[in-house]
């Protein structure tokens, strides 16, 4: 139990100082190339957001009685495979580098070197430089897992209902800040068969939806001149599932299913002033680019979760474990009136 605590407190204490040095180098790619490098490196912690998103909503199928809330504190640990942690630097178009894989955010140090060399029908020549890889920072993970907090309150409504709201506090690493919301549905579907009122047995549908919004001033840190330089991600998720559960005085065991959709949007905004050397010719050019890099991802995706609930008068202690791409444990405590 002693565990689970420690899992919540570290969730809610993730600030994480120094920038994403090097990231805006991707600029310097072919238009081809900078979104692909972009997706390669930022791609795990996308996800793990995404993910993060449709985890621990509900505890029991057993809805509030009318009016009855709860209050709950919980972190979740999204588990970042190892295979997640570099990329493969093969398939650009224009970048050769030195080294067959590079550093994805969540990897180590990095001693990459990308070459650039693309023909640009604008300029109407053959453009070239190189940039070193930004390195990746796993010191963002605590035990391979990126860990992130949520505050949740649910209300009971008439009809064996229930609402439920939900906040992520701002969560900040190496200069970037997270924040989400999100609002959910269940409704008990057990109570239209007799079976429901002889056994402990309970059974409920779950809709939820939530948006997630993260920034990173890029000019504080960016080693390229320019102007309102900024990394921007939005993300949308809604799940649709059952979750059901055996609730037998001080222990809840529950298991739910859910189908998960999500959408995420990345921009790199900003003026950045690069510089390049023609080909042929060597000369040096100097170009102004504006609003390099604009992206967008989809998941949609089967979760599976099993979770115990130990039930005293008011407060609960609650762990489980979610099964998807990137598997995911939740653990907290609530203050619960019913």
């Amino acid at each position: 139990m002693r565990k689970i605590i420690f899992l919540l407190f570290i969730s809610t204490n993730l600030t994480f100082s120094q920038g994403l040095s090097g990231v805006e180098n991707f600029v310097l790619a072919s238009d081809q190339d900078k979104n692909l490098l972009a997706n390669n490196y930022f791609n795990p912690l996308f996800k793990s957001m995404q993910i993060s998103m449709s985890e621990g909503w509900a505890r029991t199928a057993k809805a509030h009685k009318k009016f009855g809330f709860d209050i709950t504190f919980f972190g979740t640990g999204i588990a970042i495979p190892n295979s997640q942690k570099v990329f493969s630097t093969a398939g650009f178009e224009g970048i050769v580098a030195n080294g067959p894989t590079s550093p994805t955010i969540f990897g180590a140090e990095s001693n990459t070197e990308y070459i650039v060399n693309f023909f640009s029908a604008e300029q109407d020549t053959n453009l070239s430089t190189s940039f070193q890889s930004p390195n990746g920072y796993s010191s963002i993970l605590s035990s391979e897992r990126l860990l992130l907090p949520n505050v949740q309150g649910a209300l009971g409504l008439p009809f064996k209902s229930e609402i439920i709201v939900r906040y992520m506090p701002k969560v900040s690493f190496k200069g970037a800040e997270f924040t989400a919301l999100g609002i959910g549905l269940k409704h008990s579907i057990s109570q239209y068969f007799s079976l429901s009122k002889a056994t402990p047995l309970n059974l409920s549908v779950l809709l939820s939806s939530a948006k997630m919004v993260g920034e990173y001033p890029l000019s504080e840190s960016s080693q390229i001149s320019g102007s309102n330089q900024s990394v921007d991600l939005d993300i949308a998720s809604s799940t649709f599932g059952l979750i059901g559960s055996a609730d037998i005085k001080i222990v809840s065991l529950y298991a739910s299913i859910s189908q998960v959709v999500s959408k995420s949007s990345f921009k790199v905004g900003g003026t950045y002033i690069v510089d390049y050397v023609t080909s042929p010719g060597n000369m040096p050019i100097e170009l102004n680019i504006v609003d390099p890099i604009d992206m967008s991802s989809k998941m949609n995706y089967l979760r599976k979760n099993v979770g115990l609930s130990l039930n005293f008068p008011l407060l609960k202690f609650f762990v489980d474990y979610s099964v998807q791409d990137f598997n995911a444990i939740n653990a907290g405590l609530s203050f619960s009136f019913r």
